[in-house]
This record gives C-alpha cells, structure tokens and sequence, in this order.
C-alpha cells in the first residue's frame, strides 16, 4: 500500500511540473476528478494560469485548497529567526516581479491558555503542541526562506488540533 501512495505521489508531483508533456498534462484534469478526496474542490474550476504548488529544494508548497497537507508550514516571521516559528496555512502562492516567490499564509490561533492546558507542553523533548482549529482573520506574507518546515495535524475535537513539526532536522 505505501509503495502505491509513493507512486501516486510522484505522479502528481510530476504532473505539476512544468516540464511535464503537454498530452500527459491534458490527463491531469482526469486523474484530478477520478482520485480527488470526496469534498475536495473540482480542480476544473480553478483558473489555469494560476500555480497551484511550487516546488523549492525538493519540497512541495501547495495552497490549502489544492493541497492540505502540503500547505501547513511553520516560518519565521518577518524573517526574524531569533522568533519561535509560528504554524500557518498557504492561502495562495504568487511571485513578484523581480521573480521571488511568496506565500500568502493565515496563522493557527495558539490556545487560550486561561481555558485550556496543552498535555503536550510536559514533554520538551516531544515537539507536538496544542492549537486552536480557527485562523487569524488577516494574511500575512512569508518569503519561502523563511520557512522552517511542514507540520503534520490532527484534528482532537471541534475546536483543537495537535500540531507536529515534521522537519528534516
């Protein structure tokens, strides 16, 4: 099973590629709709022009709409990496004119901690932290530069997730 969700992942993977052959391409608007997850946006109804991932050092960058789990990452903010990285979600991906590639990214909302303790926060050594399910309401830019790593998420109950660093480091 894992090596055909390795296979099925590098083909996805090339099939974002820009250097993928445009007849194997024409196949993807199939592929989307045939193994797309129920609920997920029809990848039809998404303009063309528009990057749905990038792919920098290896890495996968994806918007949260195309891609969940290659959309949460940590980053520093503002670049500062005397900060703790913060969790967040790729929103959108989008380029300046100078060619430097950008992340639009919403914040996970740390718990109230008046309401609710993180069980996580006894094991230092255990990176895993509790966060709230809600975003902050504004966008904020992060140069890929900027980003530590994805994070792997799971969902505990409405209101709560348990968020894990899975860095290379």
């Amino acid at each position: 099973m894992l090596r055909s969700y390795i296979k099925a992942a590098r083909l996805h993977r090339w099939l974002a590629r820009t250097d993928c052959p445009p007849a194997i391409q024409e196949c993807r608007a199939l592929f989307d709709k045939v193994y797309a997850p129920k609920g997920a946006p029809d990848p039809s109804q998404e303009l063309a022009e528009d990057p749905m991932d990038d792919i920098f050092d290896g890495i996968v960058y994806c918007r949260a709409s195309t891609h969940m789990g290659n959309s949460q990452i940590f980053f520093y903010p503002n670049g500062d990496k005397s900060l703790t990285p913060v969790a967040a979600s790729i929103k959108y991906i989008y380029g300046t004119l100078t060619g430097e590639m950008l992340f639009a990214v919403q914040r996970h909302l740390p718990l109230d901690n008046s309401r609710t303790i993180d069980p996580f926060s006894m094991y230092p050594d255990f990176p895993a932290k509790l966060y709230s399910t809600n975003f902050q309401s504004r966008l904020e830019k992060a140069k890929v530069s900027w980003v530590v790593s994805h994070f792997a998420r799971w969902a505990v109950s409405d209101s709560h997730i348990v968020i894990l660093s899975v860095s290379r480091d």
